[in-house]
Parts: C-alpha cells; structure tokens; sequence
C-alpha cells in the first residue's frame, strides 16, 4: 500500500487483470498494423463502411440527448450539487481548468480540422449544393460550428459528472469509468464485467487518441519540411513523434499540477497569439462577417443539420463527417469524464457543465472562427487554390499552402509546429494519466499513479499512433475515432444510469437545496 505522504489507503500498483488483456489486444493491433500495413487497412475500411451506415444515425439521437441532459442540469436542482465539502475551493483557477480541459478535449487536431474540414465541405458540399458555389460558402463554416460545438463538448460534461460525485461524494477510491457505473451493475463491478468495461474503455480511448495523432505528426511534418526547404519524409515523422515523446515524458515526471498543468497554460498563451496575429494579419472584417454569417446560419437550420442522414441519394456527407465526429466525440467521453473529474474538486454541477460548455464551444469556436475564415477567405478570392491542393495532395499539403499565405509565413509555421506538438504532448499526458489512474488497483483523492505506470501506457500509446501514421491517410483516422466511438458507447451508458440513480439514492439534490442554518 503507499500514501506518497499525502494519507492512507492507497494501492499504487497496476491492475494486472485489466493491463494485461488492454495490453494484448493493442499489441496485436499494432503488429498487424505495421506488418500487414495494406490487409488491415482494408479490413478496417470495410468495418467501417458498414457501422457508420447501418449503425451510425444512433449517435446522432445519442448527441442530441447529451445536449438536453446537459441542460437539465445546469437548470436543475442538480446544478447545486458540489463535488467535495461544502465550504471547498476550487483546485484550480478558472484560467488553468478551462485550459487543461480544453486542450485534452480537442488535441493536437483542432488546428488542421478549422483549415481542412471547410475545405472538404467546398470540395464536397452538404446539402446538395454544388462544390465552390455559394451555397457551399454558406454551409461549409456553419457545419465546422455544429460539429465543434453541439455534437463535441456535451458528451464531456454529461460523462464527467457521474465520476466526479463518485470520487468526492462517495469516496470510491478508484477512479475509473466503471467505478462511476457501480450503483448499476453492484458487486459486479469488481469482476468480469467492470473489468471488461475498463478494458473496453483504454482500447477505444487508445484507438481514438492514436486518430489525433495520427492527424497532427503528418501536419507538423509538412509545416516543417516547408519551413526548412526539405522533401516530407516518414523519418521526419519519426523525428516528430520522438520529440512529442520527450515533451510528454518530462510532463509526465512532473505530474499534473505541474506538467500538465503548465502545457496547458502555455498552449492557450500561443493559440491565442497566433489567433490574434491572423485576425489582425489577416481580412478582420470578412473573418467576423464569416463566423456571424455562419453561425447564424447554423442556428437558424441547427435541426435540419444535426438530424439530416441523406436518405433518398448516394452522398455520404452526414455519414463522413456528422456521424463521425459524433462517434469520436463518443470516444472522448470517459477519457474526459475521467479528466475533468480529476481537476474539478471544489466545483458544482452548474460550474462544470455551465463552464465547460462555455470555455470549450467558446475556444473551439474562436480558433476555427479565424483560421476557417482565412481559409475560406484565400479560396474565395483566388489567394490560394487550396481545394486544388487538397484533392491533389491531401490535407496537411492544404493546410501548410494556406499558412504560407499570411505574412510571416514561415514564423506562422513554425509557431503552428510548436503549437500543434505540445498540443499533441498534452493530450498523450493526459490520456497517458487517465488511463494509468483506471488502471491502478486503489487510487484516492491526494495520489496520483505512479510514473512508470503513466510512462508505460505513454509508451504503448506511441506505438498505436506509429500504426495510424504507417497506414496514412484520413481513412484509417476516422476508422480509428469511429471504432473507439462504438466501444464507448457501453461504459457512458452504464455511468449516465448510475449517476441518477446515485443521486436519488443519496437524497443529494434535498441536501444540496436544503438552506444551512
């Protein structure tokens, strides 16, 4: 047992009958990933194709159901609930908890989906409208608006309660997705079936953090080949991941009020500059007018849009890109839970779901608000033939050309580069950090899992993303999200049960709304 000074009860040791079998089935996967690079990417393409056409309108309900819930419980009486004693402080400043939520929650990715995914939608546009027309102008922004907005944070804030009463209200020391879904399955938590949902859990939150880096090490590669007048290569990319790798590591030794913690705040100072220089840089005026147009326009059609599967043609934009980053988001869902749960001590209901949705819709909306604009901007007016580019050699080609057209060009890579990598280190310590902490036999408030267990699953993350990266390509990354999407499914389902019926059980909303005296 170890209590690191802190207290007593502690066990720091790793839980062998859910390292072991999580261990194994990533192994395998990376193997045949590398090794039979084609044969599996065929496969996965294949699994697919058939999940998102036959299964995926589902996620769609499920999304919208999110939304309402976290409705509920900001205006509910569920919202005075307080996660800790009554009189407890917050952990962290506003500043730091927005921060280190917001870079978990979209990553390394965040910067090439606000140039690329407009691009997709001129190329190959919603709603029948035809490629590069006005009517592709208009929705292309209002869609990038839904997905990172509605579809994303509500599946982090509904998934983060249960675990967040579990932990302080309860005092269950372990924290983990499937500790949250205890009042549900009983004494079965502890065996076969909690055991298999924590290993459900740590496959698919490997699967869809390895689509995210899957995404930003090709990026980072091109914005550095450009910048250095050098050819991409995949030992550039390896260089890339190695350097990821020391940054996570070194984060990783200083734990999380430091390391992550510091990242984060870091980030956040960068994004915002970098958001700001290509504001002031850049058509300010076109750049507000796009996002007011768009948002706008996304409201005013929100239901048509979040609800449209396109039935009655062969198209596939719902299945390529609504359905999808409803299913990643879904993956996303118990890692953040997990995270947000660890750094909310002190907070309530309202102050979680309120906050978050605000801090997290109000960063993503900012950065793809200027740098989808801009792009829009450079195609619209002939700055840069960048759909071109994007059909011709991919999206990290497209976003790389569109950079390069604001002033300072090569300064605007490379502070993308450093951007985007320490964006990419932070999500791994994260999920390096949640995922030790499911795996740990007995975690209580006041410890953290030990580092060689946080390196172990750092190391084993890497590795998933260098099968991401072999295979190439956006399909495999949205193969990946979409598959961890499927399996998440299950442990949020089981903590959103529990955490209703926790909350009647412990008579928590008559204590919570009952005036001191």
């Amino acid at each position: 047992m170890a209590t690191n000074g802190k207290g007593e009860g502690a066990d720091l040791r790793p839980d062998l009958k859910i390292l072991v079998p999580a261990t194994l089935v990533l192994l395998g996967i990376i193997a045949c990933s590398i090794l039979f690079t084609e044969a599996s990417e065929k496969v996965l393409k294949a699994a697919y194709s058939v999940f998102t056409h036959n299964t995926g309108t589902l996620y769609l309900w499920v999304t919208v159901g999110m939304m309402f819930l976290c409705a509920f419980f900001m205006f509910s009486s569920y919202g005075n609930i307080k996660f800790g004693d009554e009189d407890e402080k917050p952990e962290f400043n506003n500043f730091s908890w927005i921060a280190m939520m917001f870079c978990s929650g979209v990553a390394g990715a965040v910067m090439f989906w606000s140039i690329v995914e407009p691009l997709f939608n001129l190329a190959y546009p919603p709603k029948y409208a035809e490629p590069l027309s006005r009517e592709s102008f208009e929705w292309a922004m209002s869609y990038v608006l839904l997905h990172w907005g509605p579809v994303t944070w509500p599946w982090y804030m509904v998934t983060a309660l249960p675990i967040c009463y579990m932990f302080y209200k309860r005092k269950k020391p372990v924290l983990r997705i499937s500790s949250a879904a205890e009042p549900v399955l009983g004494k079965r938590v502890n065996g076969g079936i909690g055991k298999g949902i924590e290993i459900f859990f740590i496959i698919g939150l490997m699967f869809s953090n390895a689509a995210v880096m899957g995404v930003s090490v090709p990026i980072v590669n091109h914005a550095l080949a450009q910048t250095l007048g050098i050819e991409p290569s995949f030992t550039l990319e390896m260089i890339i991941l190695a350097i990821s790798a020391c940054i996570f590591t070194a984060s990783v030794s200083m734990g999380l009020s430091k390391g992550i913690k510091m990242l984060s705040d870091a980030n956040v100072v960068i994004a915002l500059s970098m958001v700001f220089f290509c504001l002031v840089a850049g058509p300010t005026v076109f750049i507000v007018d796009n996002f007011t147009n768009s948002f706008g326009h996304m409201v005013g059609n929100f239901w048509d849009m979040i609800f449209w599967t396109d039935p009655y043609t062969e198209g596939s934009f719902p299945q390529d890109w609504t359905i999808f980053y409803a299913l990643w988001m879904a993956s996303y869902g118990p890692f953040m839970g997990l995270f947000i749960a660890r750094i909310s001590r002190g907070r309530t209901v309202r102050n979680v779901v309120g906050m978050g949705l605000a801090g997290g819709i109000a960063g993503s909306y900012m950065i793809h608000a200027v740098f989808g604009g801009y792009t829009m901007w450079a195609q619209l007016t002939g700055v840069v033939d960048a759909v071109g580019i994007l059909k011709a050699s991919g999206g990290p080609a497209a976003l790389v050309a569109v950079l390069s057209t604001l002033p300072a060009g090569h300064i605007v890579l490379i502070g993308y580069c450093v951007f985007s990598t320490i964006f990419l280190a932070t999500s791994v310590d994260s999920c390096a950090y949640v995922i030790s902490c499911s795996a740990t036999t007995k975690l209580v408030p006041g410890h953290e899992p030990t580092r060689g267990h946080r390196f172990y699953w750092a190391a084993v993350q890497a590795g998933l993303a260098l099968a991401a990266i072999t295979m190439g390509g956006l399909g495999p990354v949205k193969v990946f999200a979409n598959f961890s999407g499927a399996l998440m499914l299950i442990p949020i389902a089981f903590a959103v049960a529990a955490w209703f019926k926790m909350v009647k059980e412990d008579n928590a909303l008559m204590m919570c709304c009952t005036p001191k005296k």
